[in-house]
């Protein structure tokens, strides 16, 4: 089970019933089935995703620990599902309807108390890369040597580290990046990428959102990790925030395919020679769109890197 989107839909101290809608795809559907969900602005999912229990079991590359046990990894085990919920008086966006269709879907009425905590129990520490560890701020967790652990309180905003996508950017992250380099991360969600950032050494850090609750949420998470001071945090679409004269090192977006096609054009203004440009979020068969959206650019790709229908790519300005 990978919660790779999730979201609390809620604030504290609000009593509210919410439509529970399950949807019961083919577990080789479970990645197309995200991407189309996320496109039509369902980003508060949770995945279950039979191939991951061996990873909860201690059988897989070791990104997850065995902390779930019982009826909950036997569920992981046997089905492949796919959740968000809506709230009691909430409708779905256009399109969804047509979508939910092609899938058996079970809909149901439940109180706040029976879900909002839920989702916590998959989110478990999330190892990214041999050194960096995401961990929600409610586990604890004792970190090895030489690891560097961000603590997360995802709040509504995207991102628990637990996607396949964040673990590919921070990779690539660690390779690219430099002691002192400036980075601009774009699509903050919880500013993980930005903390990322800090612990890496960059220098200027500058994290974007559209979202006024990601920027609430990568604020709350700078502080968290008492890096509060080190990173810059601006409301903006894509990059558009920013004057000609911000320029970074290395520029991140773990974002989605068609923003990826759409900011990558206006990268170039804001990056130094031989900036990096590393981009996430990509599904498998939207790759080579990807790859040439950010050739035209001015671009050459680096690399590109992949886990289950997902790609990262790395590329260097002309």
């Amino acid at each position: 089970m990978k919660v790779r989107v999730c979201a609390i839909l809620k604030k504290k101290g609000d009593p509210m019933k919410y439509q529970e809608y399950k949807i019961y795809p083919a577990a080789e559907q479970l990645d197309a089935l995200t991407e189309a969900l996320t496109a039509l602005g369902l980003e508060e999912l949770i995945i279950s995703d039979p191939k991951d229990a061996a990873l909860f079991e201690g059988e897989g590359d070791g990104y997850l620990w065995n902390v779930i046990e019982g009826e909950l990894l036997e569920s992981i085990r046997t089905e492949a599902s796919v959740s968000f919920y809506l709230a009691e008086d909430g409708v779905l966006p256009a399109g969804a309807a047509d979508l939910l269709q092609q899938y058996p879907v079970s809909r149901a009425i439940v109180d706040d108390e029976d879900w909002l905590h839920k989702w916590e129990e998959y989110y478990v520490p999330m190892k990214l890369s041999d050194h960096v560890v995401v961990k929600p701020v409610w586990r604890s967790y004792d970190p090895q040597e030489g690891e560097l652990v961000v603590d997360i309180d995802p709040g509504m905003a995207f991102g628990t580290g637990s996607s396949p996508t964040s673990y590919l950017v921070v990779r690539l992250m660690e390779k690219y990046l430099r002691e002192g380099d400036d980075l601009i991360d774009v699509g903050s969600g919880t500013g993980i990428l930005s903390i990322v950032g800090v612990k890496l050494g960059a220098g200027k850090i500058t994290a974007l959102d559209l979202d006024p609750e990601a920027i609430r949420a990568t604020k709350e998470n700078l502080a968290l990790n008492r890096c509060e001071g080190d990173v810059t945090v601006l409301q903006s679409d894509l990059l558009a925030a920013l004057d000609g004269s911000q320029k970074a090192d290395v520029i991140v977006a773990n974002i989605f395919s068609p923003l990826i096609v759409k900011l990558a054009p206006s990268v170039p203004a804001h990056c130094k020679e031989n900036a990096v440009f590393i981009a996430s979020g990509i599904i498998d068969d939207k790759e080579e769109t990807c790859r040439r959206a950010i050739e035209e650019a001015g671009f050459e790709i680096l690399e590109i890197i992949h886990d289950d229908c997902w790609v990262a790519m790395a590329a260097r300005l002309k």
